[in-house]
């Protein structure tokens, strides 16, 4: 099983993590080139590496964007600060989403109508398209 569970990497601190993430790169290198030359035993150690340098990755993500605090941090109270601005930038930006698409909106129905009239204009191929089964019914009868 895996040594790295979440709950063991939020206890380590942020420098920590780095450092971590690092030996990770490093051994994941050393067992890609292992595995080059078929000296590798177990494979599997790829997956594992690649999944503990993203797990970390994701848990540093998370403290760095005020989602969830590290261990050491928590207490020192320096995430809630930083927990703040990220709820109010994701609340005005779809605010600011809504807007661009109702001018794209109003930009697009202006040509609708232009092309509503082309399609209401029968064309030959389409005619010629109907004609086509009837006179392969006649053909399979014969």
């Amino acid at each position: 099983m895996r040594d790295l569970k979440a709950e063991k990497i939020r206890e380590m601190t942020e420098d920590e993590i780095l450092t971590k993430i690092r030996e990770l790169k490093e051994e994941l290198f050393h067992l890609r080139f292992r595995n080059q030359m078929r000296q590798l035993q177990n494979p599997l150690l790829l997956r594992e590496k690649k999944r503990d340098v993203a797990r970390m990755n994701t848990i540093l993500a998370e403290h760095r964007s005020g989602l969830r605090p590290l261990a050491g941090h928590a207490a020192a109270g320096t995430a809630a600060p930083a927990g703040a601005a990220p709820s109010a930038a994701r609340t005005a930006a779809p605010a600011a989403r809504s807007r661009t698409r109702a001018v794209a909106k109003k930009k697009t129905a202006k040509a609708k109508p232009k092309k509503a009239a082309a399609k209401s204009r029968p064309s030959a191929s389409k005619a010629k398209a109907k004609s086509k089964p009837a006179a392969k019914r006649k053909a399979k009868k014969s």
